[in-house]
């Protein structure tokens, strides 16, 4: 080409489509949602969770002795030394001049109720057993062995006393179990 002399124009390109798109993020993407997935489920049941325990802790009381209280509509749950257990409610008299000790629960439902009250007492295992043999009455099963002694009376299925008389130390410990059922069969 000589100076001056004019540019042949560009050659014609022809109409070349964009290469395709290879989806090399296809694995990339499927991991994603994944998690995405996981994370919506979690914060599902984080929420589900956080739902129950404000619900129950709407129901649960603490008693100035430390006590618990629980209302649910099936019934209610009363645990500490103030779960205010009668004779009436524990079927049987506590034993006298003992005093009372750690683990007493009412429980009431609408088939029932589970009381339970533990007491200490410096008299002998042996005069316990005696005083709830008496109080008993003429039913009363004895289980005795070198632990202490298991004394039961009542229905089984209906109205049940259950004491427990173990040696602890120089004291004496007395468990009382009374369960009603009220659910007619």
């Amino acid at each position: 080409m000589s100076a001056g002399a004019p540019m042949p124009p560009n050659p014609a390109y022809r109409n070349v489509p964009p290469p395709p798109v290879t989806s090399g993020n296809t694995v990339l993407k499927i991991v994603l949602i994944v998690i995405a997935a996981f994370v919506l489920l979690g914060v599902i049941v984080a929420g589900a969770i956080g739902i129950g325990v404000y619900r129950l802790t709407k129901n649960v009381h603490t008693n100035s002795d430390g006590g618990v209280s629980l209302s649910t509509p099936n019934g209610t749950i009363t645990t500490g030394k103030s779960a205010n257990v009668s004779a009436v409610e524990l079927g049987t008299d506590p034993y006298p001049g003992a005093s009372a000790g750690e683990g007493s629960m009412n429980m009431k439902t609408p088939n029932g109720s589970m009381v339970t009250a533990v007491y200490i007492t410096t008299d002998s295992p042996d005069q316990v057993v005696a005083f709830y043999r008496a109080k008993l009455g003429e039913s009363v099963s004895i289980v005795q062995n070198s632990h202490g002694t298991v004394l039961s009376a009542g229905e089984k299925d209906k109205d049940n006393v259950v004491v427990t008389v173990t040696p602890e130390g120089n004291n004496t410990k007395i468990a009382i179990l009374h369960v009603t059922n009220t659910k007619s069969e």
